[in-house]
């Protein structure tokens, strides 16, 4: 078996200047490849006061698939968030935090099922909107890993069992969450479920591409879970949301409601949300995208979240990446509005 030094091979991967994975074992149906990304960012985005920092972030990934038979083959994913700051202005976390952590068997035109730490299903649904380099919209799954599961991120957690079916249009995602056992702040279980289905027809001779998908989640806090905050038991999540492509241009539209439950007869707490991006290309190098999100609860209208984004990126090469980003951020815990901007450089290999 052919065998390759890392200490080689990592000075190599720096110096590639491609945009997809380095693959750097092939041999009889076995593949392994490595990815990541460097970021540098300057602004006032991520921090506390508003105050101007840079932040330095880096991710890397391994990637790898070996063929069973005709049908089925074994794939699997590590990705990690790298800290690159002594003193991180962005991340409080440990200077590697596990992103993705899987490992699933793909049957082909059966589907694929996979165990650990997955994109799960409800991200068919998030990443329409899911496009800024420098912004996420945090109007999706809110205070989850502060409430009921702290393995939780964004669209990521711990001890899922996920499967997913495609077939021509039909996409098709569903999970079961079982936790990770860390029972003082892990989830009891869990479902997740979510359906697009893609189609597209001709207008002036260009297809208009669009897919809509609808998106469902419940999860249950462990009742042994003694480290969260709160009487939360129950945390449900409904979407749904539209993708259109229609030659350099694109527009996705979320909507959403939370429903955190609480123990002892205290009140439910219901969130609406709203994500919306609009993007153009006006050749292949140069791009304007923009949207507005918000987050509201429900009972009394308070705003948790309202921001207007615009973004300019110009793409240096295939996998370098140069951005500016600003935000007005308003909502109902300020004084006032406020005006946030990251100018960001992004290298992928």
């Amino acid at each position: 078996m052919k065998r390759i030094s890392l200490a080689l091979l990592f000075p190599t991967l720096l110096a590639a200047n491609i945009a997809e994975a380095v693959t750097v074992y092939n041999n009889k149906g076995t593949q392994l490849d490595i990815y990541g990304r460097i970021e540098a960012q300057v602004g006032n985005e991520w921090t506390s006061d508003q105050t101007n920092a840079t932040n330095l972030t880096g991710r890397l990934g391994f990637e790898a698939k070996t063929k069973l038979d005709e049908q089925f083959g074994l794939f699997g994913k590590l990705e990690w968030q790298v800290n690159t700051q002594k003193n991180d202005t962005k991340n409080s976390n440990d200077n590697w935090d596990i992103r993705y952590s899987y490992v699933g068997i793909d049957g082909k035109d059966l589907g694929k099922l996979m165990v650990g730490r997955t994109r799960n299903p409800m991200y068919q649904w998030m990443g329409i909107t899911d496009r800024y380099m420098n912004y996420t919209a945090n109007v999706y799954s809110n205070w989850v890993g502060t409430r009921i599961d702290s393995s939780y991120q964004w669209n990521r957690q711990d001890g899922t069992l996920q499967y997913e079916y495609t077939n021509g249009g039909l996409d098709l995602r569903t999970a079961y969450v079982m936790g990770n056992g860390a029972s003082s702040s892990t989830v009891e279980d869990g479902y997740m479920a979510s359906l697009g289905y893609a189609f597209e027809f001709p207008i002036a001779g260009t297809p208009l591409k669009i897919k809509p998908v609808v998106a469902w989640q419940k999860m249950t806090k462990d009742p042994k879970d003694t480290s969260l905050s709160g009487y939360y038991t129950n945390y449900v999540q409904k979407g749904a949301g539209v993708r259109l492509n229609y030659g350099q241009a694109y527009l996705g539209i979320n909507v959403g409601k939370q429903t955190y439950e609480r123990a002892g007869n205290r009140a439910d707490r219901n969130f609406d949300s709203f994500d919306s991006l609009a993007e153009y290309w006006f050749t292949k190098k140069i791009a304007l995208r923009g949207g507005y999100s918000q987050l509201i609860e429900s009972e009394d209208d308070y705003v948790h979240r309202k921001q207007w984004v615009s973004e300019l990126e110009y793409r240096v090469l295939r996998n370098v990446h140069l951005s500016a980003t600003y935000i007005y951020d308003d909502r109902e815990s300020y004084d006032s509005a406020e005006n946030l901007w990251v100018l960001g450089l992004r290298y992928e290999f």
